[in-house]
């Protein structure tokens, strides 16, 4: 009986051994992890901020991660960062890397502003609204309105209306489609459109080209231009400006003696 004893306990031994070394190496590694999730384990010294800077102020970068960076070099919660940074509205993404042994490097890609949304906030060129302090600034951007959702569509309109007076020397200053699907247009040369529920770069272009044709002052003393009429459109011209035999604000270049379409 007591062979038998001695066998099973010498054939278990290497089996015992095997699971006193993983208790010990886990205990081990338990340790090591531990030790290494201590802020007071390497801790950070030196940040470095990679940001263009054109618009973000790096005192509210500071603000916003300063106390992040109070703790080691491997405790440092990376995505708590990137979270705290995108809440700044300036910031459209951002990246945390590690650099051995002290240092955390911050890379920020900033908002880049194309137009100024419903007077309070702000298009990148992606056509996502951003709503940060002090867009007055801002002011020389082109101002574009409509509900949020139809964000990206405005902001495409209004490139390919610029892209289509480019030749003219014009481009957009306001653009608004109303609730109802309605667009009104104010050109860099103060030139107000109705352009009704028509898409206005199709409109706008083909009418400011009818002006510079028939006439390079035409184009420079109109005040004001309906498209929602069927057969043609309606001009106002500035004042003082006498078109033909016409009296100051002349309504021409199609005979028109329709009502204009609602929109």
């Amino acid at each position: 009986m007591r062979a038998v004893t001695a066998d099973v306990y010498d054939s278990a031994k290497p089996l015992l051994k095997a699971m006193v070394l993983m208790l010990l190496l886990t205990l081990g590694l338990w340790k090591v992890f531990d030790w290494m999730s201590q802020p007071n384990t390497m801790p950070i010294k030196h940040v470095r901020i990679e940001a263009e800077m054109r618009y973000l102020l790096r005192e509210d970068i500071s603000k916003a991660i300063s106390d992040d960076m109070q703790t080691g070099y491997f405790a440092i919660n990376s995505q708590k960062i990137i979270d705290e940074l995108t809440h700044i509205e300036w910031v459209k993404e951002a990246r945390i890397r590690r650099v051995w042994p002290d240092t955390v490097v911050v890379s920020i890609k900033e908002q880049f502003p194309v137009a100024i949304w419903n007077e309070t906030s702000l298009l990148n060129q992606d056509g996502d609204v951003f709503q940060p302090r002090n867009i007055e600034l801002l002011e020389h951007l082109p101002s574009l309105s409509a509900v949020d959702s139809q964000s990206k569509f405005v902001l495409q309109q209004s490139k390919e209306i610029d892209q289509k007076l480019e030749l003219l020397g014009l481009s957009v200053q306001k653009l608004v489609l109303s609730k109802h699907g309605s667009w009104d247009v104010v050109l860099s040369n103060g030139v107000f459109i109705k352009a009704g529920h028509q898409l206005p770069e199709k409109g706008v272009s083909k009418s400011l080209n009818t002006l510079a044709f028939l006439q390079n002052e035409l184009l420079q003393q109109a005040s004001s231009i309906d498209l929602r009429y069927p057969n043609g459109i309606s001009v106002t011209w500035k004042k003082g400006y006498v078109f033909g035999r016409s009296s100051e604000a002349v309504k021409a270049l199609a005979v028109n003696n329709n009502e204009p379409t609602k929109g």
